[in-house]
């Protein structure tokens, strides 16, 4: 465990405290927080400038709750046995504690990234790589320039592998992430829409994931989804590849691809695989996990034995039931491509009743936000097949026209500006035997729809 003399020389602060009752160098450190209002004892706050205010402000709540010391970018009081260190930049600090760790790290680091799937695929390669070895990877959706570093603070030095997820919104990000995390195995998952106005084009966006590709060494591997814009992009990197998917070109291929209520099933060189999860789209990411097991010295009847314990991370594709209804809770994020294939997952339910569609806006799409999300309306119809559209958000008027342009009757589709506006008319609308997806950008908490639902009253039956 790293020691206070540890920390003060890795990001090169000044150490600030009580004049006679100063902690020893040699003391441990513990975790890092970075709100005062969840620190707990033992705790480091690091104090990072936000948007809107400078975690250095709060010093004196962080030691009310128990903070051990503080990292931050002004002089402040330290409470006897207490201790602060004082930098000029917080986030470079912090950076600098990650590489401090990553320096000490002797497992495999495995960094995933993608436009969909990253999540997922992550998880995947945890519950396969958990099974077998000791380990950690990002916790929720630890990915940018500050949940990265946090991430790779709970790398230890017994840890066989550490799965760090990357995330970007322009270009640069995912190099500046992966040089930071220096990884051994880089996993792509898809090029997709996400983020679009940051980067311009699909073609953007792709040469902003293969910044994961320029940062492998030649001793390593780079696994890749069948993608298009990934198969241009795949001799990019100086590290071996392994494309997965269902081609025949592929290096590890899924054969007889069976999508099931709750189950994906598929064969790898006659090994059969049973994956706990809703929609075909998790093929990429479960093939992806299989192909880093086996990077790693698992064998497949291992990785398969391991996938059957995977649970879904909640508000994706989560499917729960409510007044016997089906709803599909898909509400962490959306883009145009996870968009369509939260569609087609609707679509392959076997239901007796009305397929039900209910979306919010998605961000970052710059200027083809208009043009995409009326896509997404005549997607709702020519995709899925559904019969009642509830749109939300600034975006919702263009799904709309786009539905009604698709052929969906004007009483079958409803604008409304935020999720709680749409609750109502939902509450009246869903029978026993309908399934509903719920989805759309993690601004709008489209979250907050399936709350509600869950406590609607039960219909009494006759």
């Amino acid at each position: 465990m790293p020691t206070l003399t540890d920390l003060q020389n890795a990001i090169h602060a000044t150490r600030v405290c009580t004049p006679g009752n100063e902690p020893d160098g040699a003391v441990m450190v513990g975790p890092v927080a970075v709100d005062s209002r969840h620190v707990e004892p033992g705790d480091i706050f690091w104090g990072l400038v936000g948007e809107h205010s400078n975690g250095s402000d709060f010093a004196d709540e962080a030691f009310a709750n128990g903070a051990a010391g503080v990292v931050v970018d002004r002089p402040v009081h330290a409470p006897d046995g207490c201790w602060a260190l004082i930098v000029h930049d917080t986030l470079a600090a912090l950076h600098d504690w990650a590489a401090w760790h990553r320096d000490r790290f002797t497992g495999t680091v495995i960094a995933v990234t993608g436009s969909v799937g990253k999540t997922t695929t992550r998880q995947m390669i945890h519950t396969i790589l958990g099974t077998k070895f000791q380990g950690t990877c990002s916790p929720r959706n630890y990915n940018n320039h500050v949940g990265l570093p946090l991430s790779m603070l709970q790398m230890e030095p017994d840890h066989d592998f550490a799965v760090l997820e990357l995330g970007a919104s322009g270009p640069g990000e995912i190099a500046k992430l992966a040089a930071l995390c220096r990884p051994t195995i880089g996993v792509i998952t898809h090029v997709g829409d996400s983020h679009l106005g940051g980067f311009g084009s699909r073609q953007g966006i792709a040469e902003a994931k293969a910044e994961l590709l320029d940062a492998l060494p030649a001793d390593g591997c780079a696994i890749l989804g069948e993608d298009p814009w990934l198969r241009k992009l795949q001799n990019r990197s100086a590290a071996r590849t392994v494309m997965v998917g269902r081609g025949s070109d592929c290096s590890l291929i899924a054969k007889e691809v069976v999508l099931g209520q709750g189950a994906l099933s598929y064969i790898v060189r006659d090994v059969l695989f049973d994956v706990p999860v809703w929609g075909r789209h998790h093929l990429t990411a479960a093939m992806a996990a299989v192909a880093v097991g086996l990077e790693l010295g698992c064998t497949l009847e291992e990785t398969a034995h391991a996938l059957t314990t995977f649970r879904t991370v909640p508000m994706r594709c989560e499917v729960i039931q409510v007044r016997g209804a089906t709803i599909i809770n898909d509400a962490y994020n959306a883009s145009p491509t996870s968009m369509l294939a939260a569609l087609e997952l609707l679509r392959d339910f076997d239901t007796r009743g009305r397929r039900i569609v209910v979306v919010g806006d998605m961000h970052e799409l710059g200027d083809e936000a208009a043009a995409m999300h009326r896509q997404l309306g005549e997607q709702v119809l020519s995709r899925c097949g559904a019969e009642l559209l509830i749109a939300c958000g600034e975006y919702a008027p263009y799904v709309v026209a786009g539905a009604r342009a698709a052929g969906l009757p004007a009483s079958r589709s409803l604008v409304c500006r935020t999720p709680e506006e749409t609750m109502p008319h939902l509450g009246q609308a869903i029978l026993p035997g309908d399934v509903v997806l719920i989805k759309g950008s993690r601004a709008l908490g489209m979250e907050r729809i399936v709350q509600a639902m869950q406590t609607y009253p039960q219909r009494r039956t006759a």
